[in-house]
């Protein structure tokens, strides 16, 4: 019997110790993913997005393309005394180059103070450019770092309203403090609710407005487990479109009104490199297609259309300026 019971307490240990072992696997298998607001903390990014878009009506094809690079920050300021924390949303640069049918282009760079675009019919958008560029507005965040306001929004709305009909339907629906809130929520709201494990996604909504024009896509995010970037360890999130939905504005200036749409993802995959430590995102990619018919009123005339549209986005935290 003594021998059996020094059999039983070895491999009871070794037991204990292989669930351990486990139990370890287990535990690093599953991370806490949250963005982070420590006060002073300031992150620049820098967007690049490509699209290409082909709207056929009647047989003919409409060709559209646009490259643009622009540079945010986000500083974090000290908490209030009510326990709000401010965070101080700057658009420091942006640069443009559109592509129109006819042979027309329009370029635009916010670091030259005179910068306008000739063409009559197309000045409009030197003005929506130029206001977008000048975006300074705060955003406050309650003890769980959720947003409970929009501050400094009334003088960019002020300006807006100066600005030709054209340019203010195209701006103004992305200066309103609600649209900034949900922009807000959207872009700090893709991590999980709960620990993140490798092979079980989430699903999140997001919109990008177009002005007076909406695309809402539905997306599935999976864990990866981690990757290397210089002497970072980075959690890596790989990202799935798997539908879209259009909307337009009833109120909209543009001629052509959308009456019925089918759009469907052709294709949509991204990645998101995720800095846990310092809770911010280090890096976002993505590119998606999207097809499908569409309807257009256009004086009470109904047009057949389709709409072939690709968007290609790629977003990088940039050094701390020395």
């Amino acid at each position: 019997m003594k021998n059996r019971r020094k059999g039983a307490g070895r491999w009871l240990t070794a037991a204990l110790a292989f669930l351990a072992v486990a139990a370890s696997g287990t535990a690093q298998a599953q991370v806490k993913l949250q963005y982070k607001f420590p006060e002073g903390q300031k992150l620049t990014y820098k967007t690049r997005s490509n699209s290409s878009q082909t709207l056929t009506l009647m047989g003919q094809a409409i060709e559209t393309e646009s490259k643009d690079t622009i540079v945010t920050s986000q500083t974090v300021g000290k908490k209030r005394a009510d326990s709000t924390q401010p965070v101080v949303e700057k658009i420091e640069s942006l640069t443009s180059e559109l592509s129109l049918p006819g042979g027309l282009s329009v370029a635009f760079d916010s670091k030259d103070p005179d910068a306008k675009i000739d063409n009559p019919q197309l000045a409009f958008l030197g003005d929506m450019y130029k206001l977008i560029s000048q975006m300074t507005y705060t955003v406050v965040l309650d003890e769980q770092n959720k947003v409970k306001a929009v501050e400094g929004t009334e003088s960019l709305l002020e300006k807006a309203d100066k600005l030709s009909d054209m340019a203010k339907q195209s701006v103004r629906s992305r200066l309103n403090a609600q649209h900034l809130k949900e922009q807000f929520e959207e872009q700090h709201g893709n991590l999980p609710d709960v620990l993140a494990r490798p092979g079980e996604p989430w699903e999140r909504t997001e919109k990008i407005d177009l002005g007076g024009q909406t695309l809402t896509f539905h997306k599935k995010y999976e864990y990866a487990g981690t990757e290397k970037l210089g002497s970072k360890t980075l959690d890596k999130i790989n990202v799935k479109t798997l539908d879209v939905k259009y909307a337009m504005d009833p109120n909209s200036a543009s001629p052509l009104k959308v009456t019925k749409s089918d759009l469907k993802v052709e294709s949509g995959d991204g990645t998101i490199l995720f800095d846990r430590e310092a809770g911010a995102a280090v890096s976002s990619k993505g590119k998606f297609r999207i097809k499908g018919p569409m309807t257009f009123d256009a004086g009470g005339q109904e047009l057949p259309g389709e709409l072939d549209l690709t968007i290609e986005t790629d977003t990088e935290l940039q050094p701390p300026a020395k």
